[in-house]
């Protein structure tokens, strides 16, 4: 990986990313709606969208929903009825599709364009695109001359990576990195209007509203962000990494001369980095916890954790836990106390 900052806009890039090593259509599964706290946000979004945007009883098109989690709630919030394209879905037996929702089976193209939409819904799929105009460019054809047809798009928010030194946040996965100026420049250049471009999520995402060019919206200058800013804060990761990986090496080193029970929480993209980085023979971390009920079972993929359910944690009694994402620490908490267990918790 070879992280690149563009100088004319604060886009961040993976230069050395290769589109064939990546199969997003096999066993994929990077569901967080199991979180209350995840899903508390889903409907807080839902619930915007629909009163900012008059969504009752409209069309919604969601492009990479996976199993359409977040388009159930806005179609079921809203009696709305949507369409969801993604390749990588495969319904289990037991899956119940209402009869306002559909299910498309591949990537969202140009042939698509005529799909009935009042919204068009793309969240955590840009990052994973290596020429993301090429899917702008094909809904800005869908949208056409329709100013009241919005469309959202909500990304990692490249920003927050570089002022928190989210060096787990960077993964093979994603070759694009957003910042509020890059993503505003991708949307005006398809020929988009922006009506808003904010943080959201505690700062970790970052979401566009757009739609076709309207003569009295204008994006506020002030909400994108300067290229020197992006610029200074990437040349800071390469120093900051190294003292990041000799300040994990040391506390894992005392953790295991201790004896302590260590394990991390949440079996996502991060943790596959984390663990691979700073503990990548799984000597000291032992298990990974996932409230997601399909992951349990499975293991971390290079290092081996096994992965299990939160109840598994009255079985290893862990001293510590090493969260993976902090802003579900209140909801890790309450879980664990609810176990009985009071354990150290470590953030990566």
């Amino acid at each position: 990986m070879e992280l690149t900052c563009c100088e004319n806009c604060g886009h961040l890039f993976n230069r050395c990313y290769d589109e064939h090593l990546v199969d997003y259509e096999a066993d994929y599964d990077s569901s967080q709606i199991f979180s209350p706290r995840f899903r508390r946000y889903a409907e807080e979004l839902a619930d915007r969208l629909i009163t900012t945007h008059n969504l009752y009883q409209k069309d919604i098109v969601e492009i990479g929903g996976g199993r359409g989690e977040f388009l159930r709630i806005i179609c079921d919030r809203g009696d709305n009825r949507g369409v969801n394209f993604d390749r990588s879905f495969h319904p289990e037996p037991d899956d119940e599709v209402p009869a306002n929702l559909r299910f498309i089976r591949d990537y969202y193209n140009a042939r698509y364009s005529s799909q009935p939409a009042d919204l068009i819904v793309c969240r955590h799929v840009l990052e994973h695109i290596w020429q993301p105009r090429s899917l702008v460019d094909t809904v800005r054809q869908a949208v056409g001359d329709r100013k009241d047809l919005v469309v959202y798009f909500e990304v990692p928010n490249g920003e927050f990576i570089l002022r928190e030194q989210a060096f787990w946040e960077i993964i093979y996965q994603h070759p694009s990195y957003f910042t509020k100026g890059s993503l505003a420049r991708l949307f005006t250049m398809c020929g988009f209007q922006i009506r808003d471009i904010e943080e959201s999520f505690g700062g970790q995402f970052l979401a566009i509203e757009a739609t076709a060019p309207v003569a009295n919206a204008v994006l506020d200058r002030n909400s994108v962000s300067r290229t020197s800013t992006t610029k200074e804060l990437g040349r800071a990761l390469d120093a900051m990494f190294s003292v990041r990986m000799a300040n994990w090496e040391a506390r894992l080193g005392q953790l295991q001369e201790k004896r302590k029970r260590v394990v991390a929480w949440g079996a996502g993209a991060k943790a596959t980095t984390f663990l691979n980085v700073v503990d990548p023979a799984g000597s000291v971390i032992s298990h990974v916890i996932d409230i997601n009920p399909r992951k349990s079972g499975r293991f971390i993929p290079g290092s081996g954790q096994k992965i299990v359910t939160p109840n598994t944690l009255k079985e290893l009694r862990p001293d510590v836990i090493i969260l993976m994402n902090e802003i579900y620490r209140d909801e890790i908490g309450a879980d664990t106390t609810a176990l009985g267990l009071g354990p150290t918790f470590l953030v990566a």
